[in-house]
């Protein structure tokens, strides 16, 4: 009975992905620089969050037009948001270059920034200011990687000297938990989330296979870009204690 409802839930999962490259496959042929509306994008999230069975609740508002700053999880964030929000992604530079992704992601109307040559800081916060001027958010993961989601890992300063001072900045908390919204114990948690050296294809699978999650999103109220030490303290102190808050 146990491998009858895995075979069940892989096909599911199977189906989801179909779904969205049968989605996502136009999108390559459209010319560079091209953005697409929203509906497709939400389409294409809703059948792979659909294949993996993961439910999104929401709390509070998403502010149009805000840099959302979120922990990040998983490699299911980026349905989970794309769901959620009307945003793009700040993506580091390198990811522009990768075959199929790096086409798809430009379309979506992501922003590549280098992490490394502070030279280009000017130029990239210019573009960052310029697509949050036409009303879309993005979404900036400032840990620079993925954690369990239980704590909050260190912010990078340096990623917030690109966002231009006055520019609404709204700290977002994202927690997974089991489909009837109970907590995830530790083991779980490692399970879902994608982290270290995690290879996608058996992490995928195995997430497949679960009886589904709920991704629950706080959206706290947005803060005003000053000082990026400040603006780095200030959103990280709220996402560490809507955490916290989780854990009791």
């Amino acid at each position: 009975m146990a491998a009858l409802r895995d075979r069940l839930r892989l096909a599911r999962a199977a189906l989801g992905l179909l779904g969205l490259l049968a989605i996502g496959w136009p999108w390559l042929l459209l010319p560079a620089g091209m953005r697409i509306g929203r509906w497709p994008a939400v389409l294409a999230w809703r059948c792979l969050l659909g294949g993996f069975n993961i439910r999104i609740e929401m709390h509070g508002t998403p502010m149009p037009g805000a840099l959302i700053v979120a922990n990040h999880v998983s490699w299911s964030d980026i349905p989970v948001f794309g769901r959620a929000v009307d945003a793009g992604f700040v993506a580091k530079d390198d990811v522009a270059g990768w075959p199929v992704i790096g086409r798809l992601t430009a379309a979506y109307g992501c922003l590549f920034v280098s992490r490394e040559a502070r030279g280009k800081a000017g130029e990239q916060a210019g573009a960052l200011a310029a697509l949050l001027s036409h009303g879309r958010s993005l979404i900036l993961f400032p840990e620079g990687t993925t954690g369990e989601g239980d704590t909050c890992l260190p912010f990078r300063s340096s990623l917030f000297a690109l966002i231009p001072p006055g520019t609404p900045v709204q700290p977002v908390t994202l927690r997974y938990y089991h489909a009837d919204g109970s907590p995830l114990d530790a083991a779980e948690r490692r399970a879902v989330s994608w982290i270290g050296d995690d290879e996608l294809a058996p992490h995928a699978l195995a997430l497949a296979k679960r009886d589904g999650l709920v991704a629950r999103l706080w959206f706290d109220e947005p803060i005003p870009a000053g000082e990026r030490k400040a603006l780095t303290k200030a959103c990280f102190g709220v996402i560490e204690s809507r955490l916290e808050e989780s854990r009791k």
